[in-house]
C-alpha cells in the first residue's frame, strides 16, 4: 500500500476527529493512543502528533484537558467540548422515539445521528431505545418537511395554503372543502396530545381555528405576507383549550371525587383554583373554552365528576348521560 504523507492541517484535523470520536472524561488516550488511530497507509511521526495535541490543550477553540495520573507517567488527554451531557442527549432520544408522527426510518436515522454527537464508548450507553407503548393506529404521516416549513413561514409572517381532511369509515383519506385550498395566517404550533397543530387565522370566516398538521396536505408557503396581531398570545389562547378544542370562554365550576385531585391538577397545574370540601371532594373553578373536548374529559370520570356551573354545560352533560343510557337500557 502506497503511503500517504499528511500536510499540517490535515493531520492536526485528524488529530481532533481522534478526541472527538474516542475520547470522554471515562476514556482518555495517551499520545500513542492517538498515533495509534491514523490510518495504516498515513505517514506521520509520533512527534508532531505530541506538538498538536500540545497546541490544542493550549488552545480555547478546542477544549483538550490532560490527565497525569502521577509524576513520570505518560499524560492522558480527552475532549472537553462536547454541547449535550449523556442524560441530555438520552432526553432528545426519548423525545423522538416517542413522537408518533416521525416514521420510523427518519426515527431510526435520527437517533444514529445524536449518538454521533458523543464518543463511541458513550454512544454505547445510548443503544436501548425507548418503547412507546401505543405505535399511532394510522401509521406515520410524513410530516417533519412540513413542521419546518410551517416554523419559517409564522417566523416570516406569510400566508399558507393547504388542502385538508380526515379519514372516513371507509378507511380512506377524505379531502373536505371539496378538495379546495384552506389560505390561512399562520399564528403558532402547538403539541398537545402527541400530535402537532397550526394554530391559524382563517382569513375566509374571520377567525382563529386550528388545524392537525398530519390532516393537512399539499402545504405550501406562499410569497404573501400578513401583519400578525401584537395582541394575540398563542399560550393564553390554547391554555383553556381540551384537546385543542376551541369555543367560547366560560366560567367552569364542577366537584370532583378526591381521587381525582392528580388528574386535575396535571390537566389545570398546582395554581389552580382548588378547594377541599372536606367530605371527600373538592372544587374546581377554571375559566376554559365550551367545546365537544370538554364534555368529552368530564365525561370521562363518569359519577366522580359534577358540573355545578354554568347551566348550559350541566345540561349538555345530563344530555350525554342520558344518550349513554339509552345506548346500554
Amino acid at each position: 500500500m502506497m503511503t500517504e504523507q499528511l500536510t499540517a492541517r490535515d493531520r492536526l484535523l485528524e488529530v481532533i476527529r481522534i478526541l472527538q470520536e474516542y475520547t470522554d472524561e471515562k476514556t482518555m488516550m495517551t499520545i500513542h493512543d492517538i498515533h495509534g488511530l491514523f490510518p495504516e497507509h498515513v505517514k506521520v511521526g509520533i512527534g508532531a502528533v505530541r506538538d498538536d495535541v500540545q497546541s490544542l490543550e493550549n488552545s480555547t477553540a478546542f477544549p483538550v484537558v490532560a490527565v497525569q495520573q502521577k509524576n513520570g507517567l505518560l499524560k492522558s488527554y480527552y475532549y472537553d467540548g462536547r454541547l449535550f451531557k449523556i442524560h441530555e442527549l438520552r432526553l432528545l432520544m426519548d423525545a423522538i422515539s416517542a413522537a408518533k408522527f416521525i416514521p420510523r426510518r427518519d426515527t431510526n436515522q435520527l437517533l444514529m445521528k445524536i449518538r454521533k454527537l458523543t464518543s463511541q464508548s458513550l454512544a454505547k450507553q445510548l443503544t436501548n431505545e425507548l418503547v412507546v407503548a401505543e405505535e399511532s393506529p394510522q401509521g406515520a404521516v410524513e410530516i417533519i418537511s412540513t413542521v419546518q416549513s410551517l416554523h419559517e413561514a409564522i417566523h416570516d409572517q406569510r400566508m399558507v395554503a393547504f388542502q385538508y381532511g380526515r379519514y372516513g369509515t371507509d378507511l380512506q383519506f377524505h379531502l373536505s372543502n371539496d378538495g379546495n385550498d384552506y389560505f390561512v395566517k399562520p399564528l403558532g404550533l402547538v403539541w398537545n396530545n402527541d400530535r402537532y397543530y397550526l394554530v391559524a387565522h382563517f382569513s375566509r370566516e374571520d377567525e382563529i381555528r386550528q388545524y392537525r398538521v398530519d390532516r393537512m396536505r399539499t402545504v405550501r408557503v406562499l410569497e404573501e405576507r400578513f401583519v400578525a396581531d401584537p395582541y394575540f398570545d398563542l399560550k393564553t389562547y390554547t391554555s383553556g383549550m381540551f384537546h385543542m378544542f376551541g369555543g367560547d370562554m366560560i366560567s367552569l365550576e364542577a366537584k370532583f371525587h378526591d381521587k381525582l385531585i392528580n388528574v386535575v391538577i396535571d390537566r389545570f397545574g398546582l395554581k389552580a383554583n382548588i378547594v377541599d370540601q372536606q367530605n371527600g371532594t373538592f372544587l374546581l373553578k377554571s375559566q376554559v373554552a365550551m367545546s365537544d373536548g370538554l364534555v368529552r374529559w368530564l365525561f370521562r370520570w363518569g359519577g366522580e365528576v359534577k358540573v355545578l356551573h354554568p347551566s348550559q354545560l350541566a345540561q349538555r352533560m345530563k344530555q350525554e348521560a342520558e344518550k349513554m343510557y339509552e345506548q346500554y337500557r
